[in-house]
């Protein structure tokens, strides 16, 4: 399939309701799918007649998620996407459960968020203490392992192949906003922002799509109960799971989606519940378009 250059024309409309129809028998692989927003994911898929496999490291959430699921067309491989074997693995076994062998959606999704070593203050008068960099190993490392893996698989279909094959990023809405003391997620989040952008300029040459998703606070174990009751305290609305997988269904299908972020909101905020964020592209005339365009015409040269 051949995607055209990408070129900003502005955010998408996001539809009142996605009910595709193209997803049935294609290939999809989620990183941290047995739980949370992944395991969301694996459902809304797997609902829409895709082969899904979940690419987790709890095997109990795994196991438990493909038994829910009910459906041959779902399997679970433990996996730590820090692990290269085992995630090579987990992309050999997506492909042998096709119909077709092939790899048409990835989704990276595995990601943690907990204390953080390196906003800890520690004693200035003893010696400092090596900090613990989890975080944004997996959030990021972990992603990019998922990135070259999804690259050296699409690879394999050529690009003149007639279905669409694309990458979804998972990021976070800490990917465009200050998040103090959590310095590794507010990073490797920041990250993931670069990693789309940066793969929005090659992908398309191969055939194949990158997008990126950027939920808003959600209801999920890795939301504390304190962090919940504040946020209601507040009166701030919670973004729903329903809505990031609906935003993951959306990308998927629709096959002119490509190089954009979708923010997934609150309904007090947006009645529908996602969003196109439009902070990745920097209007005409403006100066950090003026450096853009430079940085394009020699992005040749500085890899090289």
């Amino acid at each position: 399939m051949s995607v055209p250059e990408y070129q900003d024309t502005g955010p998408i409309t996001i539809p009142e309701s996605i009910a595709p129809t193209n997803l049935a028998g294609k290939s999809v692989i989620i990183t941290g799918g047995a739980s949370g927003l992944g395991r969301a994911y694996a459902q809304a898929f797997v609902d829409h007649g895709a082969f899904v496999t979940i690419a987790d490291l709890n095997p109990g959430f795994g196991a438990k998620a493909v038994e829910e699921l009910g459906a041959k067309n779902a399997q679970f491989l433990q996996t730590d996407v820090l692990n290269w074997d085992q995630l090579v693995q987990a992309f050999e076994a997506a492909i042998k459960n096709s119909p077709r062998q092939s790899l048409d959606v990835v989704i990276a999704n595995a990601g943690i968020v907990g204390h953080d070593d390196i906003f800890t203050l520690e004693d200035p008068q003893a010696p400092p203490r090596k900090p613990n960099t989890k975080i944004v190993e997996l959030n990021l490392t972990g992603l990019l392992y998922t990135v070259k893996l999804a690259f050296h698989y699409f690879r394999r279909q050529p690009a003149a192949a007639p279905y669409d094959r694309c990458l979804i990023l998972k990021s976070s809405l800490a990917g465009y906003v200050d998040l103090p003391g959590s310095i590794q997620y507010n990073a490797s989040k920041f990250g993931v922002r670069g990693v789309m952008r940066s793969l929005r300029r090659t992908a398309w040459r191969e055939g194949w799509r990158v997008n990126l998703v950027a939920p808003w606070y959600i209801r999920t174990a890795a939301l504390s109960q304190a962090v919940q009751d504040y946020l209601d305290g507040k009166g701030i609305g919670f973004a729903l799971a329903e809505d990031s997988a609906r935003a993951m269904l959306l990308i998927a299908s629709d096959e002119k989606i490509n190089g954009r972020a979708l923010g997934v909101v609150s309904r007090q905020q947006n009645k529908l519940g996602v969003i196109d964020l439009d902070l990745d592209d920097y209007p005409a005339g403006n100066m950090y378009n003026d450096w853009q365009k430079i940085v394009l015409d020699t992005a040749g040269i500085l890899v090289e």
